[in-house]
């Protein structure tokens, strides 16, 4: 099993409040251990049956070489999940039917994370 572990420059709770928005999660205070100086040093939410961790760092951090890649059956939760993620984002690849889905798309989030959004 794999977990995805996102570190974020000072950015983390953030993000947390974003993607549980996106995916309908609602974050309890034992999904958060923040450190003395208020930064989070581990949190973790449910998304699409996975866990994703994400916690802050000092140093300035970048997403490149992955994406995560949301693949599901329902063509009207892909669109709903790909708008959420849109705000503020880079579109890379609109929404669109391509050779292999119904229904693809790729942005790179207002965190600096690239998604993929598919139709399985």
């Amino acid at each position: 099993m794999f977990t995805i572990a996102l570190n974020f420059t000072r950015k983390a709770e953030a993000a947390l409040n974003f993607y549980a928005k996106v995916f309908g999660y609602e974050v309890r205070d034992t999904d958060v251990d923040k450190g003395e100086n208020g930064l989070i040093i581990h949190a973790e939410l449910t998304i699409c049956g996975n866990r994703l961790m994400l916690s802050d760092t000092e140093e300035e951090t970048h997403f490149a070489g992955f994406t995560l890649a949301i693949v599901l059956s329902d063509i009207d939760e892909i669109k709903r999940i790909y708008t959420a993620l849109s705000d503020k984002a880079e579109i890379i690849i609109p929404l669109a039917k391509v050779d292999f889905s119904e229904c693809y798309g790729v942005l790179k989030d207002k965190f600096g994370v690239t998604w993929q959004i598919c139709v399985a």
